[in-house]
């Protein structure tokens, strides 16, 4: 890790370990930048391999991509 970057974290499925996991959000149209960006972020988590809702749990990342 480069001096400065902050750690690499993954949001998972607090009941079954899953990184499957989305969250509840409002996305709005940016004129200037010609892009949907996120405006609010909710607290309603959804696992997609338990097919319920669910707490995130932050960690680091099982694997890291990176090189």
């Amino acid at each position: 890790m480069a001096e400065g970057d902050a750690p690499r974290v993954e949001y998972a499925c607090e009941r079954c370990g899953s990184v499957a996991v989305t969250r509840d959000a409002w996305a709005e149209w940016s004129l200037e930048n010609q892009i949907w960006a996120l405006s609010e972020i909710f607290d309603f988590a959804f696992c997609h391999t338990c097919h319920r809702e669910t707490r995130l749990v932050e960690r680091a990342p099982r694997q890291d991509p990176r090189p």
